[in-house]
């Protein structure tokens, strides 16, 4: 039943051939006692709403499952005393874990290091520590969006709109920005990037404090936005909306992660897609390689980005 091989083919056949009838289910309890292995793989994320996370969690079930293992998910969120990484990171329910650490400060990562734990972190480069890492190419997304933007935008009349100052991709997509226009020739005045947080109410926000503040959004020529997630983007649309601003005639809108969002509403959004699934499912092979090579060196795998080209930053068509 274990699949070790020292069996002869016919009395496998037998003993598969009386499990069925009986209906037995091996009890993974006293496997785990018997063997010391769970087969069971942690992960934790921040939270659990969004299709962000819920495309992860996918695409790391499916691979879990595929590789003969079971998978916990939990979320990160700590209480004062430290209970909920302890219960994680300590509880010997799993395996190994996949964290999700979107700012390179959360202690998890460091007590899963410090633990022992085989530990493959998402979404923040840690092989400097010694821990696996899977990442996204915000780089290459970003800079896709902005050379996309410049086709009908002047440099001086593009922004970038963000989440938060402390989260790993808002920094690498405002730096790879200001990257992207400093390889066309132009310096970034620091108007041009703003970070606050991944929400809606942050893009209206932003929108009507420019409008507010003076900015000739959308007045003499296109201005162009780059949005770190398609809620802020939706945000900066619907604001322009109030504003009698036209997208894209006045203002071109690129969103990040390719939500159901980008697609309902309208105009259709242009937006980053993300590929999470393959990120989940990626950081499962990784933690599995590293359960069966312990000694391994840490590695890094970047998961590729596309533009998605739809109505925001394009001439509308009916």
């Amino acid at each position: 039943m274990n699949k070790t091989g020292d069996v002869s083919a016919d009395t496998a056949a037998r003993v598969r051939k009386v499990v069925e009838e009986m209906g037995y289910a091996p009890n993974p309890m006293a496997r785990m006692l018997g063997t010391g292995e769970t087969r069971v793989l942690g992960i934790a994320i921040p939270w659990f709403h969004g299709e962000y996370f819920t495309e992860l969690l996918r695409g790391a079930d499916e691979e879990a499952v595929r590789l003969g293992y079971h998978l916990m998910v939990t979320s990160i969120t700590t209480s004062p005393d430290g209970g909920r990484r302890n219960r994680i990171v300590g509880s010997r329910l799993v395996e190994g874990t996949v964290l999700m650490i979107e700012k390179p400060e959360n202690p998890l990562w460091r007590d899963a290091l410090a633990a022992g734990l085989p530990t493959v972190v998402v979404d923040t480069d840690l092989t400097a520590f010694g821990l696996d890492s899977v990442l996204l190419d915000n780089d290459k997304g970003t800079s896709e969006a902005v050379e996309h933007l410049l086709r009908w935008v002047d440099p001086s009349r593009l922004y970038f709109v963000g989440g938060p100052m402390d989260n790993f991709d808002s920094q690498r997509r405002a730096s790879g920005f200001t990257g992207a226009l400093a390889r066309r020739g132009y310096t970034a005045r620091s108007d041009q990037v703003a970070l606050g947080e991944y929400s809606v109410d942050w893009g209206k926000e932003w929108l009507l404090r420019m409008l507010k503040g003076g900015h000739d959004i959308g007045a003499m020529a296109a201005t162009g936005v780059l949005a770190g997630n398609d809620q802020i983007a939706v945000g900066i649309m619907r604001a322009a909306e109030s504003a009698k601003l036209w997208v894209p005639d006045q203002l071109r809108v690129v969103g990040f992660d390719d939500t159901q969002l980008s697609r309902m509403i309208r105009p259709s959004l242009s937006t980053v897609a993300l590929g999470m699934a393959q990120v989940g499912a990626t950081a499962i092979r990784m933690l599995v390689r590293r359960l069966d090579e312990p000694g391994a060196p840490a590695a890094a795998v970047k998961i590729p980005t596309r533009l998605v080209v739809r109505e925001s930053s394009t001439a509308m068509t009916f």
